[in-house]
Parts: C-alpha cells; structure tokens; sequence
C-alpha cells in the first residue's frame, strides 16, 4: 500500500514535534504546517490526509483553511483540537465527516483515530469506485452491489419502490429479498422521516442523476428495532424507468457516542458550577468570620490586617459571581474590573472619596486569566491605598484593559504619592508582590512599576495560555529571580504538591 501521506497543521512547534514523532513511528510520512496560508501552499491532491488543528492564531482559521482544503483538493480532512465543548463540535461536524480527534487524548488514541479516519476513508472509496464502475459494465456492477458490505438499495423515483437490494439489506433489516421488492422506500423509514423524504424526492429529481450525501436518517428494522444511518446516492439508468440507488452506513453507535459526550459536558457544566457556589459561600461565610474578628480586634495593625485580607477575599468572591452567571471558559472583565475596584475601596474606607476611571474592552478572558488580572488588580490597588494615598484623602485610580496586537494589556495608575517596587520588594506586604509576579510566570507575561504623576502599573500578557515549557522558561528570567526567595517561600505554603495555578 505504501507509505500513507500527512499534511499536519499546528501552531504550536511543541505539539507539532511530538505529534510528528508518534506519527512517524506508526509509518506516516508528515509535513508540518504552522498555519492555514501555509497549508494551502503545501497541499495537493497526492495527500492521504491532512490533520488540521481548529485554532491556529493569528491569520487564518482551521476551520476556514479545512473548507478551501475540502473544496480545492480531493484531499479528505480531519480536524484535531483540544476543545470539547458543543459548539466546536457541531461546527466541525458540518465541516467533514472524517472525524474529530481529542489532542489531549493520548498517542494511543490519536493513533487509532487516524487508522479510524482511513477506514472510513476507505470506505467511502469503495463506494465511489462502486459508482463509477456501474457505467463501465452492468454485470460488474450488479456483482459489486450484491456483495457490497453496506446495505444498499435501488429504488424507482416516481413510485419510491424498490427495485432491488443487496445482502447486506437484508440481513441488518431482516426483511426478506422478496418482502424488500414489495416495499417502498418510506416503509422502512421511521415514520416521523416518511413525509421528509418524500419532499427530498424533488432535489434529488433535479440532480440528474448525480452522487449526492443525504444526511443522516431515521431507519425501522423488520422487528421494529430503530437505528440511525448516514445516506449516500446517486441517479441509475434503468430501461424505461427513472432509478436511484442509496447506501446507508449506520450510525447509530456513533451517534450515541456523540450524544453522550453532550450529556458528560452539561454533567460536567453542572458540577463546576456547584462546585463555584460552594467555594462562594465559603469565601463569603470566611469575610462574615473576618468582618467580626476586624470589631473585636484591639490591635491597629491586626485589624488593618484583617481588612486586606477582606479585600482579596472580595475580589476572589467577584469573580465566582461573574463565572456564576456566565460559563466557565470565558468570562467578561468589564463589570467584574469595575466592580473589584470599587469593593476594595469600600473595603478600605476610601468610597466615595477616591474614584474609579475604568477603560475596559470587552475582550474574551479564560477563568485563568480573569482570575489573574483580577489578583494583579487587588494587589496593586492594595499597596496604592497604603502608600500613595496614606495622607491624601482624594484622588483617583485609573484602570485600563485593552488589547495590543496577540496580547492582553492591564494598566492601572494613580494620582497619589508617588512609591517604589523597591519599596514594595522591602515593605510588610512583599508577599502581595510576589502573587503578581506569580500570575505574570503563570500567564507568561511581564510587569513593570513605574512613576507616572504618580504610579503606575502595566500588566501584558498573551491572549493564548503559555505551553508548561514556555513559563518554565519564563520563570528563570533575571527579573523573576531577582524576587526568586519571596516566590519560593509562598510556594512552600502548604502542602509540598499543591498546585498554585491561578
């Protein structure tokens, strides 16, 4: 058979390696693409294959690279992506029909996706080569029909009945070659399909006799049995009578497959969601606790103690409020910013004497990196209230959330006096620092503090998550090391194998 020719389109050079690798070992010849432009440029009609990552960042879509592949070249397409959620689901199935493979499902399973792919491939090889060679001989044919592994039918088009079966038929329906020749194509349909079908009759008519994909539909066995079947046809030249002929591949296994991994998606939609009102009321049952050891606190720097950590857990609280009433892969940072920054000023006694000017577009954040911006935030503000605004009574603090080419911008600025990360580095408050450079690591991004008619801090950061290596590479920078024993210690708290992901 040879060796079977890959086209494998992914961005990121790590994944791509290690795909290429297992590929290879199975015996595929690969060749890389990084993005869709440079897949157009290197496909052509010798390819078995071509694997195509969904998100390729900037430029052009997999998806959209997937259809001109698909209506360019006869070159079958598969798609591969980390997402399992509905909508990319049923987007890549109205795409091809050549499968959608999990990339975080393993080599083992990638492998046998593939072999999965080229058996369907196969497949519908055979019955094209079946179609073609209908109009060479009609003995040959016939010969290949009857022994056709897929049930197959001939059909007349005016009256629907039929005008002859294959064995395959008549074993997955058990009817009879005799009991199928005296029944017509709706009578083995189910009986919500009969009335479509008969209304499909007329765009089947008005192709002339061309191959056509019909979809999937509703099948009824001898014995009342139900299944579901994707159907392929096309037009017959039979003396005096205008036929069809229709293969029906059952899917109803697959189907159900599909249906279940909805249902585990809404199960596991429904579990996180309990799962943040629980942690929110343990957050809000933790400040009741807090706000009454803040009155009976008699110390002046235990009870200011006591109001930072309200602070923070207010914000963390915001957060689980915005992925409450949205989803939990993306969330929006307009009212969640705005309304952080004015609970922390509350917090701290400063509402209605400090303003909040919020610039913030509506841009497309993970949980993670909400989460994220929202720590830098509650941190930064916290260090400005105690520094720059210790003997101002007024003032304003400015927040700025934009996007900047592949990146995400946070800027956060103040009027008050003006301070230091020198200072902030040496203070009581070292470990608030140190959470900010621990989100910029995790999100591998950069920080930068500065004086700017008072101070200002500027946050950026990739809209894609960081790979692990990126932000292990990002971690031993010289600023992050210049700050490497407060990261260390914070990471220490706690049991030795937590896992302090934003």
């Amino acid at each position: 058979m040879g060796i079977k020719s890959l086209l494998l389109v992914e961005d990121d050079d790590a994944t791509a390696a290690l795909e290429q690798r297992i590929l290879e070992k199975q015996g595929y010849g690969v060749t890389r693409a990084s993005t869709g432009e440079e897949a157009l440029e290197l496909c052509h009609s010798g390819l078995d294959l071509v694997l195509m990552d969904i998100d390729l960042g900037p430029g052009m879509k997999g998806t959209e690279a997937a259809q001109i592949i698909l209506q360019t070249y006869d070159v079958p397409v598969a798609f591969l992506s980390s997402h399992t959620d509905r909508a990319t689901v049923e987007l890549t199935s109205g795409i091809t029909s050549y499968g959608y493979i999990l990339k975080t499902a393993g080599p083992v399973v990638l492998v046998a996706s593939i072999s999965m792919v080229f058996r369907l491939i196969e497949s519908q090889n055979q019955e094209r080569a079946l179609r073609r060679k209908t109009k060479e001989a009609e003995i040959r044919y016939r010969q290949l029909f009857t022994l056709n592994p897929l049930p197959m039918w001939v059909y007349e088009v005016r009256s629907l009945q039929f005008i002859n079966v294959n064995t395959a038929a008549i074993e997955q329906f058990g009817y009879s070659r005799e009991e199928f020749l005296s029944l017509s194509v709706p009578d083995i349909l189910q009986s919500d399909e009969q009335e479509r079908f008969r209304s499909r009759i007329t765009e089947l008519r008005a192709l002339n006799g061309e191959y056509a994909r019909s979809g999937i539909w509703g099948f009824e066995k001898k014995n009342g049995e139900l299944i579901q079947a994707e159907v392929f046809g096309h037009g017959l030249d039979f003396p005096s009578q205008e036929a069809r002929l229709f293969v029906a591949h059952d899917v109803t296994e697959e189907l159900a497959a599909q249906k279940r991994i909805l249902e585990e998606l809404d199960e596991k939609e429904r579990l996180l969601q309990n799962f943040y009102r629980r942690t929110r009321s343990h957050i809000f049952a933790l400040e009741e606790m807090l706000k009454i050891r803040a009155r009976e606190m008699k110390s002046e720097e235990g009870t200011r103690a006591i109001l930072e950590s309200l602070s923070r857990l207010s914000g963390i609280r915001l957060l689980y409020d915005r992925l409450l009433e949205g989803s939990q892969t993306q969330s929006s940072p307009v009212q969640y910013l705005e309304a952080l920054g004015h609970s922390l000023l509350s917090a701290n006694g400063y509402g209605g004497r400090i303003s909040i000017v919020a610039e913030i577009q509506e841009i497309d954040l993970t949980s993670n990196q909400l989460l994220g911006i929202g720590a830098v935030t509650i941190e930064f503000l916290e260090q400005s209230l105690k520094e720059a605004f210790l003997h101002r009574t007024r003032g304003s603090i400015r927040l700025i959330l934009e996007k900047a080419g592949q990146d995400i911008m946070l800027t956060i600025s103040d009027d008050g006096e003006r301070w230091s990360l020198e200072t902030w580095e040496r203070g009581s408050d070292a470990f608030g620092l140190s959470v900010i450079l621990m989100v910029a690591e995790r999100l591998g991004g950069s920080i930068g503090v500065e004086p700017d008619r008072g101070n200002r801090l500027v946050f950026r950061f990739p809209v894609q998550e960081p790979t692990a290596k990126f932000r292990e590479g990002l971690a031993h920078s010289p600023h992050t090391q210049r700050f490497k024993p407060v990261l260390d210690a914070v990471r220490q708290i706690g049991r030795p194998d937590q896992d302090y992901s934003v």
